[in-house]
């Protein structure tokens, strides 16, 4: 068999390899992965736009000695099809060259382990003069220089990695500053919910501290763990050749149990709306969310629903991971598994977003304003509950027309229910202030408790005191203090 070895021409391979088509946020995600893969425990990023931009990442994770950092310099370091510990977040051995690249020019990494700090750096100028795959040495003097290596200096390992001549992060611009600043802002958001339970202490894995220019990463939590109200449903192992899918449902709180802090924490700048669906990890880090794989389509009563889809990374060609590991899709034996279990998800996150008051088999202490009926399959009205302790006790104070007068407005108010306002107000993932609720709440308990002489208890069991169990102590010590 003949054969031909037909070589890459550097400077054409290396400007394509940049249009991978790399966010600024995920390029410095794929850099985290690195320090997280070497056991570091904090992580600093730090950028600068004024007079010589720059971003740098330091961590003090294992570091690398002279020949592993020119291995990890090297395109393609890594094969992509070969078996890596459980804990390494890497893949093609492409992502600390390509991630850099696709913002700079100039990518330095200087790395310290036992005692020896050594610095690697591509220069893309250097690459294009000569026609060569060629990785600078700097001299001690040049890597002293640059930003943060004071810190690493200090430590016993780690490694920092900085880019200059940020021609992609700034291309363009009229105002450097102003378009650095604005193309990071994103950062520290994808930063914390991408890393989320790195940054939180799990199981037997502590906390990694994680700062953008000094600032810790906001808390997120897409299952509002700390929420006593959050549903977590049965979960399944799906079990394969390559290792095992640990699948996790969750149904959120409804609106009115969340504090707007919550709300955040859980959907962020999406929204929870835009935010439900299934969360894949591989090996805690967050790939994809917010999707439903096209299984079913997003929608408003689906909202509440999360499910954490726990991956290893012996599932990554399975997966199509993209090597930007932004991108993930299930293969076909998994997808038709979570494809059964998205009903019985989406049921119970349904349950949660409908009135809650509503009076049930499973609930009957309950004592709901409305009723709903469903005449006949996919059609339903709401009607005032006649028997609610307070329309009862007005009706005992009229006549017989007069009751009847009163059924006739009640019919009016069933038939012209503005559903659509309500479904948009819904939609809004906006609770009411805490404040302003809980005062005309109690307020409303003092007058139900005078118009019918019931208790304490039975008071805060009908509608629509019923809808708020969060505030049924406040609102007991606010009536006790009178």
């Amino acid at each position: 068999m003949e054969t031909l070895e037909v070589v890459p021409d550097p400077v054409s391979l290396v400007e394509s390899m940049r249009s991978v088509g790399y966010s600024v946020e995920a390029a410095v995600a794929d850099i985290v992965d690195n320090s997280l893969s070497a056991g570091a425990s904090t992580v600093r990023i730090q950028y600068d736009a004024s007079e010589n931009p720059f971003v740098a990442i330091l961590d003090d994770g294992k570091g690398m000695a002279p020949d592993e950092l020119t291995n990890a310099m090297r395109h393609g370091s890594s094969n992509p099809v070969d078996q890596r510990g459980t804990d390494d977040l890497g893949r093609f051995g492409l992502g600390l060259k390509t991630a850099s690249l696709s913002q700079c020019r100039k990518l330095t990494v200087i790395s310290s382990k036992a005692g020896t700090i050594t610095a690697r750096r591509w220069d893309l100028d250097v690459v294009r003069e000569t026609g060569r795959w060629l990785v600078v040495v700097p001299d001690e003097l040049e890597f002293e220089k640059m930003p943060m290596f004071t810190r690493l200096r200090a430590q016993d390992s780690g490694t920092l990695v900085v880019w200059q001549d940020l021609d992609r992060l700034t291309a363009g611009a009229r105002d450097v500053q102003k378009e650095m600043t604005s193309k990071m802002a994103p950062l520290l958001e994808h930063l914390a919910l991408v890393f989320h339970r790195f940054t939180q202490k799990e199981g037997l894995h502590s906390a990694v501290s994680i700062t953008v220019n000094g600032m810790s990463l906001p808390l997120r939590d897409p299952f509002l763990a700390s929420n006593q109200f959050r549903q977590e449903l049965e979960g399944q192992t799906i079990r394969h050749d390559r290792g095992t899918v640990e699948v996790s449902p969750f149904v959120l709180p409804p609106i009115s149990r969340l504090s707007e802090e919550e709300i955040e924490t859980a959907g962020g700048r999406d929204g929870l709306r835009g935010t439900q669906g299934f969360y894949v990890y591989r090996g805690r880090r967050l790939v994809i969310w917010g999707t439903w794989f096209r299984l079913v389509p997003k929608h408003e009563f689906y909202k509440l629903t999360r499910v954490r889809v726990d991956i290893p990374n012996s599932f990554d060609d399975l997966w199509a991971l993209d090597i930007k590991k932004s991108a993930a899709y299930p293969p076909d034996a998994i997808r038709d598994r979570l494809k059964r279990l998205i009903p019985h998800f989406a049921e119970k996150s349904r349950k949660a977003i409908v009135y809650t008051g509503r009076r049930s088999g499973k609930n009957t202490e309950v004592v709901p304003l409305w009723d709903r009926f469903e005449p006949k399959h996919g059609s339903f009205s709401y009607q005032v509950n006649i028997n609610h302790p307070l329309i009862a006790k007005l009706c005992e104070s009229m006549d017989a027309d007069q009751q009847r007068h009163m059924e006739t407005v009640f019919e009016h108010l069933a038939v012209s229910l503005p559903y659509d306002q309500i479904y948009a107000d819904m939609c809004s993932d906006k609770p009411q202030d805490a404040d302003n609720q809980i005062d005309h709440l109690v307020d409303m308990a003092r007058i139900i408790l005078e118009l019918t002489g019931l208790d304490v208890a039975k008071v805060l069991g009908i509608d629509p005191l019923a809808r708020f169990p969060t505030m049924h102590e406040a609102i007991k010590v606010r009536l006790a203090d009178v």
